[in-house]
């Protein structure tokens, strides 16, 4: 690689440039079993993608290639007309929702907030993971102002303050075109999916977020338990989410 790549790292051609500099990182990452995504993806120059990436800013959340994905998903059941409100378990600042919102363009849906922003539940033994430490308490809380400023935009966001499942009988009477859950932990995850599963329009999703980081294997363990009897797939997504599509 060396002095070849070095000089196609600093041409005047920005898509040579990036193509090296994408090969440069991608070979020095390998070393230590970290993955580069590749430069030419769809998600890395889509331009519309790359405003609301812009637009979100610095602030927290879930990274680009989670979020490319839930701003597809918002797309086909857009262009599907999947009918339903869609929902956002564990809020946090916001991200994901305004992913979601931005890709659905539909300001009459109604879109649902649950969280606590008093972060973590008691994590139980079932969310203890190997090689990394623990989940605590109270750990990833957020003030729901930073939350609903980031959300503004939205008018049709219904907020549910307060513990999972505390809150769901709020929605007992919606059905759903889409569910995103990301709440860590195998109770939280599981009590979501038990109360949203039976309302989830046909033609419907549930992604969570947390299905395949070795941190939440209590998120993982929870829907694994609960589409044992199910018709439906889990379908695990590279970027360590899952995908469940309700038939």
């Amino acid at each position: 690689m060396g002095l070849r790549n070095f000089m196609k790292r600093h041409s005047s051609d920005p898509l040579r440039r990036r193509k090296a500099w994408s090969k440069y990182f991608e070979r020095r990452a390998r070393r230590f079993d970290l993955h580069v995504y590749k430069s030419h993806l769809n998600w890395t120059i889509s331009e519309d993608f790359k405003t609301l990436l812009d637009q979100w800013g610095d602030a927290p959340g879930i990274p680009a290639d989670r979020c490319f994905f839930i701003y597809s998903l918002g797309k086909l059941i857009s262009s599907k007309g999947i009918s339903g409100d869609t929902a956002e378990c564990g809020v946090r600042f916001g991200k994901s929702s305004f992913m979601l919102l931005n890709a659905l363009a539909d300001p009459e849906r109604p879109h649902h907030l649950f969280d606590s922003f008093e972060g973590l539940s008691e994590p139980r033994a079932q969310d203890a993971s190997i090689g990394f430490r623990e989940w605590e308490e109270g750990e990833m809380s957020a003030h729901e102002s930073a939350a609903l400023k980031n959300l503004s935009a939205f008018p049709n966001c219904v907020l549910h303050r307060g513990w999972i499942p505390d809150r769901f009988p709020d929605a007992a009477d919606r059905q759903f075109a889409c569910v995103h859950i990301d709440v860590d932990l195998y109770d939280p995850t599981g009590a979501s999916l038990e109360f949203f599963y039976p309302r989830m329009a046909q033609g419907g999703f549930i992604v969570c977020d947390d299905y395949g980081l070795a941190s939440c294997p209590g998120a993982t363990k929870a829907f694994d338990e609960f589409f044992e009897d199910k018709p439906e797939m889990v379908l695990p997504i590279p970027s360590g989410q899952v995908l469940v599509w309700k038939t």
